[in-house]
Parts: C-alpha cells; sequence; structure tokens
C-alpha cells in the first residue's frame, strides 16, 4: 500500500510530466506527497535564503497548475547538494518514509553520466524504494501494462504495485528466453533443450498469472484482473519493446535483483537500458 509518494524534481521541462502523474497517484491513493529538490552545486555552492525561498515559490506555483493539487497537503524541500544527486534523493526517501519515488527523464550533467548511469538507475540500484521512471504525460490512470518477469519476486512485487496504480487496465506478463547458442549446433540436443525450457518456462509463467489473479481477487473482490501471459523465445530487450509497441503499452514493470547499494551487475544490464532510455514510463520493484 501506498501511503508516501517522493517526487524527485530537477524543474528541467519535461519534469512536468513527473509531477502530474505523482500529483495524480498522491490523489488516488491518498496519501502524502513530498516534492525534492536538489540545488546542484555548478549553480550554488551555497544555498542562500533567497535562493531557497524563490525555488520553493516557483515549486509552489508549478504545483498550482494542477487542479487536483488542491486535495492534497503538499510538502516541499529545497536543499543544497552535499553528495551524489542519487544519495540525495535516498536520503530523503528515507526521511519522509517513502512508499514510492517517482522521478523524470533527469537532464545529464557531464559526459561520465553516460557511462556510470543515470540518476534513475543509481537510485533503483542502491535504494531499496520502487522507482516510477515517467516518460509521458499522463492521460488518466494506466490502461495497458507489460510486466517484464523471470518469475522473481521482485517480479512480482512490481506487477502488484502497478496494479495498485489502476487495477483496471489491461495487463500483459511476457517472458522471454534464449536457447544457449552452443545448443543450436548440436541438433537434436538443441530440439530438446528447447521443448523442455519452453515447457518449463510454460509452466512457470501459468503459475505466475494463476497466483496474481487469485491475489487480486483476495483483496478486489468483485473485480477480476485482465492478465495475460506470452512466452518469446528471443533477445529479451527486442522483446520486451516490441510487446510494448504492439500493446500500446503506457507501463513497463520490471523486478530488480540482489540487496540495495551491491555492485551493478545485479540490476542487470537490462533496467539499466532501459532506465537510460526508457520506451515508455517504467516501475521498477525491489524484493521486499
Amino acid at each position: 500500500m501506498i501511503k508516501s509518494i517522493l517526487l524527485a524534481t530537477d524543474l528541467s521541462p519535461q519534469s512536468d510530466r513527473a509531477m502530474e502523474r505523482a500529483i495524480k497517484l498522491a490523489v488516488e491513493k491518498k496519501c502524502e506527497l513530498h516534492i525534492l529538490h536538489i540545488v546542484p552545486n555548478y549553480i550554488a555552492k551555497k544555498l542562500s535564503s533567497s535562493l531557497k525561498t524563490e525555488t520553493e515559490e516557483l515549486l509552489k506555483s508549478f504545483i498550482a497548475d494542477y487542479k487536483e493539487s488542491k486535495k492534497l497537503k503538499v510538502k516541499t524541500t529545497v536543499s543544497q547538494q552535499n553528495q551524489s544527486v542519487y544519495a540525495e534523493i535516498l536520503a530523503c526517501a528515507h526521511k519522509v518514509k517513502a512508499s514510492l519515488i517517482v522521478m523524470g527523464l533527469h537532464r545529464k550533467t557531464s559526459l561520465p553520466d553516460m557511462f556510470i548511469g543515470t540518476t534513475a538507475e543509481r537510485v533503483v540500484r542502491k535504494g531499496a524504494w520502487p522507482v516510477l521512471l515517467v516518460k509521458n504525460k499522463p492521460v488518466g490512470p494506466y490502461r495497458n501494462v507489460v510486466c517484464a518477469t523471470d518469475f522473481s519476486t521482485s517480479a512480482r512485487q512490481a506487477l502488484r504495485l502497478a496494479v495498485d496504480f489502476s487495477p483496471s487496465a489491461k495487463f500483459h506478463a511476457i517472458h522471454a528466453y534464449e536457447i544457449p547458442v552452443y545448443a543450436i549446433e548440436t541438433g537434436p540436443i538443441y530440439l530438446e533443450t528447447k521443448a523442455a525450457v519452453l515447457e518449463q518456462d510454460q509452466k512457470a509463467l501459468d503459475k505466475f498469472i494463476e497466483t496474481e489473479c487469485k491475489s487480486f481477487v483476495r483483496k478486489y473482490k468483485k473485480m477480476s484482473l485482465a492478465l495475460s501471459g506470452k512466452l518469446v523465445n528471443a533477445p529479451v530487450l527486442e522483446s520486451i519493446n516490441k510487446h510494448i509497441k504492439n500493446t500500446k503499452a503506457d507501463l513497463l514493470t520490471l523486478g530488480a535483483h540482489g540487496r540495495a547499494g551491491f555492485a551493478h551487475a545485479l540490476l542487470g544490464s537490462l533496467a539499466g537500458t532501459l532506465l537510460a532510455d526508457p520506451p515508455c514510463d517504467i516501475l521498477v520493484a525491489r524484493e521486499k
């Protein structure tokens, strides 16, 4: 259950989309909304009271542009950057006891950022909070959600959080798999391997869907979950992007593996690639 949302904004032109989505979610879930803006070191080495007041007023004017905000009690924080931006965001999330961190497509501040990952990726990799990365302007609740799953607990958490956002949406679970290249060269062994993997993954997908549908009915009683599943023997990134296009998805859910703060490889190159260049809004959750 979402009790508190933290929106981290850099006040760039595209940040209005994340703000609108955060406000809509906070209104729908009747929860607290905290908005954080970090003044970068390259703008001011020390945050003066006048700059802080000016930025707070700017934030309030942006918030006032949305009618839904009148139904909320929004708390804003303007702080000086004393450490990495992602660390500032995580510290604030801990302080306000956030259930969800919402971010927009943040501008890159330097060339090295291209090599060590986006701010959103670092927040996911180093933190324990689910992260919603907003790319598109909201037009209402999410309607078509693609759930990339490897049947892990984290993938399940991401799906359930998306269901909590929009229980009436259509959900499309996709599991992509690839047979090892060496098996292709072995002829009969390849066919046996492919058949075994297909059977195993189909059972896992069926069980995944069955479990989630039962969980949904327990929570929402008279409603039923519109969740379909698809197995694809193809590269994962290619399969996800194609499925998003075919279903006209407005949200993709992913699971992040490993304990917060561990090596980059535990998040996976897939999530890193998608967060750096998202095809739509992305929700990433970690195992609880």
